[in-house]
């Protein structure tokens, strides 16, 4: 696979996410015994050590659970991982030169499906089932049973392996309905069917630890899909050298926290970092995270400190303060840009009130009366999703660019440094080298994602439209579309198990080609119309 990219995009692309989520937990397993390796420890008593612990179930938590995943066997009796197996994994992993090879080299194989075009009987089933006069599957086994009888008369074994309505039904799901379907209709009906014209931190290299901790936005924002007004979890990504915001992400559903995607932004534009370190107080009590990311870690090569609770520098609450300032300012900052601010330090009478209206007015519109002014104005107030995201996106640029901060050295001028002026500083004088990762590799991790149905090639997703041909035959199949809200020129489709199907682009004979995840709800939205039309 090492020597054509080509073979390894393929086999990354087929994994389902359950295969993936195996490999992430032998890569888990696997740095925890390089870990104990750097401590001076043996390969051979490490993994000796690593296994046995995890056979007697005396593993730390997150390890343990891990290596119950590892083994990939279904059954509750099964505990633990094998010591071959575990220095097999081993073995692939330092042997692998990137997060790509080591997922597909980690991932265990599947039971592979029989396909379709496989199936020696199943085209003259089709003949006689694409008929113009509709024969449902049942009517048209009653005549291939009788084709089949005539065909292979006085030919016994034949005859008794005549495949089952069972088997029939079965082969017949794994089509393609433009497959199944082709001669059966024609014309408008056939056309429909198919494609048309649509985180001392000064001995820390730079990127050598980052640092992550989320907290509830103060405010109400209309929800893009259903619109009614919610209060969002951001979630922000700091540099602990330079204190430079390297990612953020809003999750779309309370008491979610978005570290996968914010990390996910934060190595797209930043490149690889070396440990992640989080807070995992009483603040994240009934949280939680949009993905697990200590798997995804381990996948890139990168130590998880927050997830395990390690000892050390990194257990010093001094870790969590570098990040308390800016994401307690900057998402304070974005939420008191709008009416619909309700922080500690805002009126509590005026929020009561302002609450009050807007709820009536919510009521007002789901009964269909019309609004009052004071409704009107009360929905007026709070902002769009796509609007809040613009303000945050502003304060975060603020804060990484113009905010002299004064945990950083002071630059030439005397001032101290803004982080953006501190990284590149950095960059340049100690000439670190910032490892990227692929575009493959990027695709893999993980983004906030919803399921939709294709209809002729086309996804829809918080009312944008998003084409692509490879979705041809899988029109009418629900799909996981994963997005981007930083960007939302395209999305990544896959299957319901996790398998990538194709990259979509947005654009083609749309209304507007510029809109961002956000802006508008989908149309059954009541709320943002009248927030529109007030």
């Amino acid at each position: 696979m090492r020597k054509c990219p080509a073979l390894l995009e393929r086999k990354t692309n087929a994994l389902t996410t359950g295969q993936k989520d195996i490999a992430d937990a032998r890569m888990v397993l696997v740095v925890e015994v390089m870990r104990l390796m750097d401590g001076g420890m043996s390969r051979k008593r490490a993994v000796e050590l690593v296994a046995k612990e995890s056979q007697a179930s005396s593993l730390p938590p997150a390890l343990q659970k891990a290596a119950d995943k590892a083994n990939a066997r279904k059954g509750s009796t099964r505990r633990g991982v094998g010591k071959s197996s575990l220095q097999q994994w081993l073995s692939d992993y330092m042997a692998a030169d990137n997060a790509s090879e080591r997922l597909a080299t980690l991932a265990p194989g599947k039971i592979q499906v029989k396909q379709p075009e496989t199936i020696g009987w199943l085209p003259d089933f089709l003949a006689i089932y694409r008929d113009p006069r509709g024969f449902n599957i049942s009517e048209a086994y009653r005549r291939f049973e009788k084709w089949w009888a005539q065909e292979f008369a006085g030919q016994e074994d034949v005859l008794e392996a005549m495949p089952s309505m069972d088997a029939v039904r079965r082969a017949m799901k794994k089509l393609p309905v433009v497959v199944s379907q082709k001669y059966r209709v024609t014309g408008s009906a056939w056309r429909s069917l198919n494609p048309f014209i649509r985180r001392d931190w000064e001995q820390v290299p730079v990127n050598g630890v980052w640092v992550g901790d989320g907290h509830n936005m103060k405010l109400d924002v209309l929800h893009p899909i259903h619109g009614r007004p919610f209060s969002p979890e951001i979630t922000m990504v700091i540099d602990a050298r330079t204190r430079f915001i390297v990612g953020w992400s809003l999750a779309l559903s309370e008491n979610v926290i978005a570290v996968a995607d914010a990390i996910r932004h934060g190595v797209q534009h930043h490149g690889l970092f070396g440990i992640y370190y989080s807070d995992n107080g009483p603040g994240q009590t009934g949280k939680t995270l949009d993905a697990d990311v200590t798997g995804i870690l381990a996948r890139l090569g990168i130590e998880d400190g927050g997830v395990e609770h390690r000892t050390g520098i990194l257990g010093n609450p001094q870790g969590r303060g570098i990040i308390e300032r800016p994401n307690k300012g900057i998402p304070k900052y974005a939420a008191q840009s709008f009416d619909s601010y309700h922080g500690k330090d805002a009126d509590k009478e005026t929020v009561r009130v302002r609450k009050r209206i807007a709820q009536s007015a919510i009521n007002a519109v789901r009964q269909g009366r019309e609004l009052t002014n004071k409704q009107a104005a009360a929905l007026r107030m709070i902002p769009t999703w796509q609007q809040l995201l613009d303000v945050i996106e502003e304060e975060v640029n603020w804060y990484n660019t113009r905010h002299h901060h004064s945990s950083l050295p002071k630059a030439p001028d005397g001032k101290h440094y803004t982080p953006a002026a501190y990284r590149r500083h950095l960059l340049e004088v100690e000439e670190t080298v910032i490892a990227y990762p692929s575009a493959v590799e990027l695709r893999d991790m993980f983004r906030p994602q919803q399921k939709r149905t294709v209809s002729r090639c086309e996804v829809q997703i918080f009312s944008n439209l998003y084409f692509s041909m490879e979705l041809l035959n899988h029109h009418g199949e629900e799909v996981i579309v994963s997005y981007d809200i930083h960007d939302p020129q395209t999305v990544i489709i896959r299957s319901l198990d996790g398998t990538f199907i194709c990259d979509a682009g947005m654009g083609r004979q749309q209304e507007s080609a510029v809109c961002h995840f956000g802006e508008r709800p989908q149309p059954e939205s009541t709320y943002q119309r009248h927030y529109q039309t007030c």
